[in-house]
Formats: structure tokens, C-alpha cells, sequence
């Protein structure tokens, strides 16, 4: 299924982008969901980080859609956001927030669906997994191959990923379950690393790429270093 957003003030113009990709979906026997909003505000309080493309109005009450964009994309570095404006004046704006594409208003049927194949053809095969990790601030969509480490910190665990570090509310014998088939290793009773960005052992510390200097536990060496070779021998 491909799920979809339209987030438009008009009406008239939601259900003109509705109706067009639920047709779409018929002609080509493709599964697509469509939520609507009508503004920037509703987005952002109902987005659960499990939209694939995002139909954005750049021109909007209360919080215009770049500013949208860019609160969305702290959440979510995968989603597909393509704006829906009347002229290009913000195009700078949107690479910011690395739009797909701009679409002028009013969408004609033809480009449309012609974003939605080029979708089809360059993100459904390779799209990425994602770990989907909730605190205070909200949800948020970490795509698993960014990830570098875990430790726990006071009761919460500490994300750390190429774009930020995020707490998180779950244990770390569940992440440890969740991550261990992408190839992470649990080197202390506090630390999951990512097998992808160590660069050396030095007795028991554990140095990434980034110099980070992570500990390595007598008790668990033996087992990370299995597991460590194991992942290593895969990628030979």
C-alpha cells in the first residue's frame, strides 16, 4: 500500500487530488490510502510518520507549508514531500526541506500520476527501514542504517544517528531483538552498536569511525566478537 497525504486549505483541490489517485489506483491495481488535511496544524498533530508521499500546499493559514515541511522532516527523513503551489517563488525553500517536486496549481491529471509512477519506480524497492521510536516531543521515523549506537541514559535509552540523538522509552533488550538482524551488537549491558561503523577493538573499547569510544565488557566480548565475525564473513 502506498500511503498518501494531501494537505490543502481548498477543499476543492483535496478532492481533485484524491480522486485522481484513488483512480490511479484502480487503473494500475495499486493499493493507495489517502488522508486529508486542511491545514499545516491538523498535519502536524495527526502525522504518525507512516506516510510515504505528502501533498503540500505552500500557501496555507496559520503555519504555511514550508515551515510544515521542515517540522516534518525532523520526524521523518524519508517521507516524499511534493508542494502544491501557484507559482516556483519558494522553490529555494523547498529544496531546504529536500522536496521531490513542485506542482502548480491547478494539477492536472497527467503530472500527477506521473509523480506517483516515478515514486513507484524509485522508492518502493528501496525503501529504506526505519526503526519508529515515540518520546514527548512526538514520533519519529530513524532510518536504521544511520543508527551508530544505543546507551541507556538515567531510565530512557539515547539514540545516536547521522542526523540527531533522540530518547527513547524502550528497554534495550527489545531494540537489541528489534536491531539484531541489521546487524547490531549489544558490547555492554548499556550499549548497542552498529556493526557498520566500528573501525577498530582495542582491548575492551570499541572505536567507531566517528572516534566515538564505546565499552566492550568482559562478560560480553566473547559473544559481541561472534557476532561481530559473523556480520563481517556476510559482507566478504
Amino acid at each position: 500500500m502506498i500511503k498518501i497525504a494531501v494537505c490543502d486549505d481548498e477543499q476543492h483541490f483535496v478532492t481533485q487530488i484524491k480522486n485522481i489517485l484513488v483512480e490511479y489506483g484502480k487503473v494500475n491495481q495499486t493499493e493507495i490510502s489517502v488522508s486529508e488535511f486542511h491545514d499545516g496544524v491538523m498535519l502536524l498533530d495527526r502525522y504518525d510518520c507512516s506516510y510515504d508521499i505528502i501533498f503540500l500546499d505552500i500557501k496555507m493559514p496559520h503555519i504555511d507549508g514550508v515551515k510544515v515541511a521542515e517540522k516534518i522532516r525532523v520526524r521523518d527523513p524519508n517521507v516524499t514531500i511534493i508542494f502544491l503551489t501557484s507559482l516556483f517563488g519558494r522553490a529555494v525553500d523547498g529544496y531546504r526541506v529536500r522536496a521531490s517536486n513542485f506542482l502548480i496549481k491547478p494539477v492536472s491529471e497527467k503530472k500527477l500520476t506521473k509523480e506517483i509512477d516515478r515514486w513507484i519506480e524509485t522508492n518502493r524497492e528501496k525503501k529504506q527501514e526505519c526503526l519508529l521510536v515515540e518520546n514527548t516531543a512526538g514520533r519519529f521515523m530513524i532510518p536504521i542504517a544511520s543508527l551508530r549506537y544505543i546507551e541507556t541514559a538515567e531510565r530512557n535509552l539515547l539514540l545516536h544517528s547521522e542526523e540527531k540523538e533522540i530518547v527513547c522509552y524502550k528497554k534495550l533488550k527489545e531494540l537489541k531483538r528489534r536491531l539484531e538482524p541489521y546487524g547490531f551488537g549489544q558490547s555492554h549491558k548499556s550499549y548497542l552498536v552498529n556493526f557498520s561503523y566500528i573501525d577498530t577493538i582495542s582491548g575492551n573499547t570499541i572505536i567507531l569511525v566517528t572516534k566515538e569510544e564505546i565499552p566492550l565488557s568482559r562478560a560480553m566480548k566473547k559473544e559481541f566478537m561472534t557476532s561481530l565475525a559473523r556480520y563481517m564473513g556476510g559482507k566478504l
